[in-house]
């Protein structure tokens, strides 16, 4: 719609408004403050008779504008139902046949009326024109002018009235947890906002779109997509609700961790997809909405998270370590995991003294860990490698390495193991010492018991 309609609807300047303009007495009138102090002042003091001819003539003038409150034409017949519409504040149906700078023209009950633009919506901010056209709305009698012939209306109170509806309907809906549909207006980096309808909008946080389906918000939803949710938070302002809602669309879906984390066991084997990493590890996608976590430390010897198999997408495999519903964990391996805890039937050949194979797992600043076998792992001390520092260690000792190490101490309590190279004296004699004690104090408690029962044998 262009000005050029707008001028087609433009009416022409009232009579009264003629009148006013070519009444040189109203004019010259002075303002209603004056006219009625001056009788209060001639009625306490006494007045210049040849002054009151002039003060008749000024209070005269000062009583035409009361006059002139009342219309002087009868009210127009097609205004009389506004009229009662605007005593009564009741709504009125109209629909915007076009627009100017100014505002919208609206045809309601056979009458051209008009809306200012800035009573279109709340807060002063329009839709753009053309968006109106056409629509039908439900507006409220502002004034009217004119003796009926120009009839201004508004919006605001009608929308107010139909946002308190729905903010009314959706704080039920959030109470009884029944969903609320919409459609998708905007989709951003963090979430997807929702028009509720009733000038009502809520924002589903993109933590919130669904447990089945990972990826960025502009992956899952498409402005437009009509979608269900739950309401769970209405937030309030001053005491007073306002339009800011939080939704939430995988609350309608099934929680995975309430069934489908039940088929998984620790020790068994798993499959799964990367689908993203973190400073202390990769996140498996075990099912739908059910991930597990594979930390660094269970990366395979001697491979980084950087490493190309263990890329976004990529499917991997390995072991269940742990499974914790309650707190929604699972604890994923990409090293075996033993079927029984190796520490609780430690072999026959993990004594201290004895030679074993090993696998470099980690090197440290402190020392080399090594596997003897998963789950069991001991600690050759940086100090015990001979003939190289902290940094030749690390070249020589590189993560995934086969060694030979010998086991120097056993401590099942804390469940440590220590270890020493091959051929070290200082474990073999360590060991021999213990053995002399263990001899020591089985000999000393016999020479007790043979002395308690010789004394006994002694008559009394």
């Amino acid at each position: 719609m262009t000005e050029t309609n707008d001028h087609a609807l433009a009416q022409p300047p009232s009579e009264d408004e003629a009148a006013v303009e070519a009444s040189p007495a109203e004019t010259a009138a002075p303002p209603e403050t004056e006219p009625e102090a001056e009788p209060e002042v001639q009625a306490t003091a006494e007045s210049d008779p040849a002054e009151e001819p002039a003060l008749a003539a000024e209070a005269d003038a000062a009583s035409e504008p009361e006059a002139k409150a009342e219309p002087e034409v009868p009210l127009a017949p097609s205004a009389v139902p506004f009229a009662a519409a605007l005593e009564a504040k009741n709504p009125v149906e109209g629909k915007v046949i076009g627009w100017n700078k100014g505002g919208f023209h609206i045809v309601s009950e056979g009458v051209t009326t008009f809306c200012p633009r800035s009573l279109m919506e709340l807060g002063n901010r329009p839709k753009p024109p053309a968006q109106y056209v056409n629509n039908t709305y439900t507006f409220h009698v502002l004034e009217i002018k004119e003796a009926g012939r120009r009839i201004v209306l508004t919006r605001r109170p009608a929308i107010r009235n139909e946002r308190k509806r729905a903010l009314d309907e959706i704080r039920e809906k959030q109470e009884s947890r029944e969903p609320v549909s919409g459609k998708v207006t905007s989709v951003t980096d963090f979430g997807a906002f929702v028009d509720l309808g009733g000038g009502v909008g809520g924002l589903v946080h993109r933590t919130q779109i669904s447990r089945t389906r990972s990826g960025e918000p502009g992956d899952l939803l498409k402005v437009g997509q009509r979608v269900e949710a739950v309401v769970t938070k209405v937030e309030k302002k001053n005491g007073k609700r306002s339009s800011r809602i939080s939704l939430s669309m995988k609350a309608l879906e099934a929680d995975p961790w309430k069934e489908t984390a039940k088929s998984f066991t620790a020790g068994e084997q798993f499959k799964g997809k990367v689908v993203r990493h973190s400073e202390f590890g990769l996140f498996v996608e075990l099912a739908p909405g059910l991930d597990g976590l594979v930390h660094t430390s269970q990366l395979p010897i001697g491979k980084s998270m950087s490493a190309p198999e263990f890329a976004v997408g990529e499917e991997i495999e390995g072991w269940v370590v742990e499974v914790a519903p309650r707190r929604r964990r699972i604890a994923l391996s990409l090293r075996e995991v033993p079927a029984s805890d190796p520490w609780k039937n430690l072999g026959k050949q993990y004594v201290e003294g004895a030679e074993v194979e090993g696998k470099v797992e980690q090197v440290s600043r402190f020392g080399i860990f090594v596997e003897l076998e998963p789950g069991l792992t001991g600690l050759l001390p940086m100090s015990a490698v001979k003939g190289a520092d902290g940094n030749l260690a690390r070249r020589a000792y590189h993560p995934g390495r086969e060694i030979k190490v010998m086991i120097e101490s056993i401590d099942r309590k804390r469940r440590r193991l220590g270890l020493a190279p091959p051929g070290s004296q200082l474990g073999g004699t360590k060991t021999d010492y213990k053995k002399y004690r263990q001899r020591q104090k089985e000999s000393s408690g016999l020479n007790v018991m043979a002395a308690a029962f010789a004394k006994l044998q002694q008559p009394k």
